[in-house]
């Protein structure tokens, strides 16, 4: 009795022993079996395949970028290179004046730079003097082409308000301020009355019956007008009238001659001419010959 308690109790210990050796034995972490794979080695560059290229054009503007950077640092240093050698050419200009001036005005500097400071400021007063009257004189030139393009621009309105106040009075400008007045052109005619018997039938007789014909002479031909001086000055004054056929050949001409013809004063005029055609003439041209101005003693 007493065995068979104590294997019992040996039993359940013994199970119990083994339930926490295997609780303990899943807690514990398990640690990892070491891999047999073969390592991986990184992939070698496929040879064939060529490397990107850059755009040629890309290239070249990056180029011109770097070549205009590189030219306006260059630029800057010119300048500044300039600069300096035109301070030292002053200072060098300078020292050449006062070795040149050393005699007359000894070896005080100082008086050196008063009396030259005091000649500087009489070069640039005459400098600016000089500037003055070249400003005034300009002024002046510009004012007198002011005043003569003024002088010029009346005289052209005064001399078109005198030729439209000629045209409205029915004057045409010939030129050397001479003026025509619109001319009136005749032909000379004879009438001459014819008769004849005629017999008219249902009054059963003859009766005399008498025509009239104008006959137009195309050789003789009789002109009117008026000529104008429109100068401010007496002037004898001849004008030249010719007439034209359709072919354009001269077929008649007058010359009207006025001699101390005041101004502002139409001259009328009346002359009968011939005229070497049998029709009427086809155009006519009106020109001045002379217009000379009358001197005090009657003379031209």
């Amino acid at each position: 009795m007493f065995k068979l308690r104590y294997w019992g109790i040996f039993l359940v210990g013994a199970s119990a022993i083994a339930m926490c050796l295997g609780v303990a034995a899943q807690e514990a972490p398990q640690t990892p079996e070491p891999s047999t794979a073969p390592p991986i080695t990184p992939a070698e560059p496929d040879r064939d395949v060529e490397p990107p290229r850059r755009d040629p054009f890309k290239v070249l503007l990056d180029e011109i970028d770097a070549l205009r950077e590189q030219v306006t640092r260059l630029r800057q240093d010119l300048a500044e290179c300039n600069l300096q050698a035109t301070q030292a050419n002053r200072e060098l200009e300078e020292l050449r004046q006062f070795m040149a001036d050393h005699r007359e005005y000894g070896d005080d500097f100082q008086k050196y730079k008063a009396v030259k400071e005091i000649a500087e400021r009489e070069q640039r007063r005459l400098e600016a003097q000089a500037n003055r009257e070249r400003v005034q004189a300009e002024k002046a030139e510009r004012q007198a082409r002011l005043n003569a393009a003024r002088a010029q621009k009346a005289q052209r309105d005064a001399q078109a308000a005198k030729v439209a106040q000629y045209r409205r009075a029915g004057f045409t400008p010939l030129g050397l301020d001479v003026y025509t007045s619109k001319m009136a052109y005749a032909y000379e005619t004879t009438d001459s009355t014819r008769t004849r018997i005629e017999y008219d039938p249902f009054l059963g007789g003859s009766y005399y019956r008498t025509t009239t014909a104008t006959n137009v002479d195309y050789s003789k031909m009789t002109i009117s007008g008026s000529v104008l001086n429109a100068s401010n000055q007496t002037r004898n004054v001849g004008v030249a009238i010719t007439f034209f056929d359709e072919n354009g050949n001269q077929v008649g001409h007058e010359t009207i001659q006025i001699n101390n013809a005041r101004p502002e004063v139409p001259y009328p005029f009346t002359s009968t001419i011939e005229m070497a055609l049998n029709r009427p003439f086809s155009s006519s041209s009106t020109y001045v010959l002379y217009a000379d101005p009358v001197e005090e003693n009657g003379g031209t």
